[in-house]
């Protein structure tokens, strides 16, 4: 055969309705009729001419049997593929390119800092002149606790607070780096009615951040807010604030791009953004060099004197929050001094801020520290950007009619991040005139920040204050020591954190302590007397810097 013939009768098929080669049956001889074609029974009509058996088409057979090869052929190709390709994975394969050499760089470890606020700052001179400046009042008393060795001190004398002594300057503590270096510092103060200012200022001096919540005062008549920004850094920072209050987010002219010189201070009045603010928050944020934060308030009745503080830093906007110092002081002449005219702000209270966009439905539960109380709750609905003050005694339990006398751990819980910050205030029992007018005692009012979880290793420096109480509880849910060794050499105090709640442990003013075991502990000091209250956090310094793998 050819090969173009053999080529058709290997491809080509069947056309639609053309028959099928018939193979015979079994048993039938090659040439007769198939049963089924056999001569129709005799039935009177013509028979049917009878069908012819189809032709078989030379080399038919023969195409059958080169498809079922090809078929073959192709599954024994696929096989062998198959099993060159298993081979292949089985084979270790050849990688290129060269793995980057890399350097793991150790950073050096940095000093420790801390810088403390310096004196208290009035608006105006003593004359009452000059009402857009600020003026130093008094002077503050430090506490350091630092291991091994003295911290150095030095004051920074750039600013805009006039007539500023070197003692009245902020100040900023440096500890040589070591691996075992702890260093911790606050600082008291108390004006005594200089410059129109009372009561007691205490706060822990901080490291310098990018980055501060603030969570207190206001800028209603009688009320003012002076915000310190300290740059310890040699390089200017550019600084932008954020505003918030009862009445959502603040926007003014001047709130970005605020200039603190390298190695100075700078005091911010609040009602310079915004006068007449109740519940003002306050965020920070610093670019090129880094500050601390910390915002004055100060309350005048008429002529008098109300009391004064500077509100540490807080936490971050979160969906946990503790404060855990919370301290009632004089309750009962706090009760009935709250009917004098302008004193209806000596009720405690939580502020809370909602800075983002959403509603936030926030629990806040309120636990005596001592006692074994269960805990009080009570739950507010906060608008985007809305700021609210709710009086603490919306925790009470059934026939409670004011928070007794003690320290107490406020807890915040919340669906979206939040901030909140509580103030409590103290005054001596009112005196009665002959006319029957109540005449109130001396006032001071504190702001407790929100603290946050310490490290393993801490200091802790105990200002020079009345009636220290530190307070620390378990942020993790299980219970904790805390070992606290006097820098003094006075021995070593041993607290037991439980898993819920929190604990008290009084300690002595001016004092100061290593912190060991403090990692899941969060914790704050308070101090009260004869009209003066105040508190701060614990805070532990900033993690070092991780190693660095540096690649060509």
């Amino acid at each position: 055969m050819a090969d173009d013939e053999r080529m058709d009768a290997e491809t080509v098929t069947p056309e639609h309705g053309t028959p099928e080669p018939v193979t015979p049956e079994p048993g039938t001889p090659t040439g007769e009729t198939p049963a089924a074609e056999a001569a129709a029974p005799e039935t009177g009509e013509p028979a049917e001419t009878p069908v012819p058996a189809p032709k078989r088409t030379p080399g038919a057979g023969r195409r059958a049997t080169v498809v079922s090869l090809r078929i073959v052929r192709g599954i024994v190709g696929l096989a062998a593929a198959a099993a060159v390709v298993a081979a292949v994975g089985l084979v270790p394969l050849t990688t290129f390119g060269v793995e980057p050499l890399g350097t793991v760089v150790e950073p050096e470890p940095a000093d420790l800092q801390t810088v403390c606020p310096g004196s208290l700052l009035r608006l105006g001179d003593e004359s009452g002149g000059e009402a857009g400046s600020v003026f130093p009042v008094g002077t503050p008393t430090l506490t350091t606790a630092a291991e091994p060795g003295e911290p150095a001190a030095s004051a920074l004398a750039g600013g805009d607070a006039s007539g500023s002594s070197t003692a009245q300057q902020p100040t900023t503590l440096v500890l040589p780096a070591s691996e075992s270096a702890v260093l911790a510092a606050a600082q008291r103060q108390d004006p005594g009615g200089q410059g129109g200012i009372s009561g007691l200022a205490a706060t822990a001096c901080a490291e310098p951040t990018s980055s501060a919540w603030l969570v207190g005062g206001g800028t209603t008549v009688g009320r003012t807010s002076i915000l310190h920004l300290v740059n310890p850094t040699a390089v200017a920072a550019d600084v932008t604030l954020e505003l918030w209050s009862e009445s959502g987010q603040v926007r003014a002219p001047g709130m970005a791009g605020i200039t603190v010189p390298a190695g100075g201070r700078l005091a911010l009045p609040l009602s310079g953004f915004a006068p007449d603010l109740a519940s003002p928050v306050v965020h920070v944020e610093a670019r090129g060099g880094q500050v601390v934060a910390w915002l004055q308030t100060s309350v005048t009745r008429v002529l008098d004197p109300g009391g004064v503080d500077l509100v540490a830093a807080g936490s971050a906007p979160a969906r946990e929050l503790v404060i855990p110092a919370v301290r009632i002081h004089n309750a009962t002449a706090v009760a009935g001094s709250l009917g004098i005219e302008g004193y209806d702000d000596l009720a405690s209270i939580i502020r809370l801020g909602n800075p983002g966009d959403e509603v936030a439905n926030v629990e806040v539960s309120l636990t005596p520290v001592t006692g074994g109380a269960s805990p009080s709750t009570f739950e507010v609905s906060l608008a985007g950007g809305e700021v609210s003050d709710t009086p603490l005694e919306a925790a009470h339990e059934l026939g409670e009619e004011i928070l007794a006398d003690g320290s107490y751990l406020v807890s915040v819980r919340s669906d979206v991040p939040v901030v909140a910050g509580v103030r409590t205030s103290t005054i001596d029992a009112p005196t009665q005139r002959g006319d029957g007018r109540l005449v109130p005692g001396d006032a001071d009012l504190a702001w407790y920040a929100s603290a946050a979880e310490l490290r393993e290793d801490a200091a802790l420096a105990v200002a020079s204050a009345a009636s220290p109480v530190l307070v620390a509880v378990s942020v993790d849910g299980e219970a904790h020591t805390l070992q606290l060794v006097s820098l003094e050499g006075d021995g070593e105090l041993t607290v037991e954190v439980p898993a819920i709640g929190a604990v008290a442990a009084t300690l002595p003013g001016g004092s100061g302590y290593r912190i060991r075991g403090g990692e899941g502990v969060a914790a704050a000091v308070s101090f009260a007397g004869s009209g003066a209250i105040a508190s701060y956090p614990v805070v532990s310094p900033r993690a070092a810097d991780a190693p660095l793998v540096v690649r060509p």
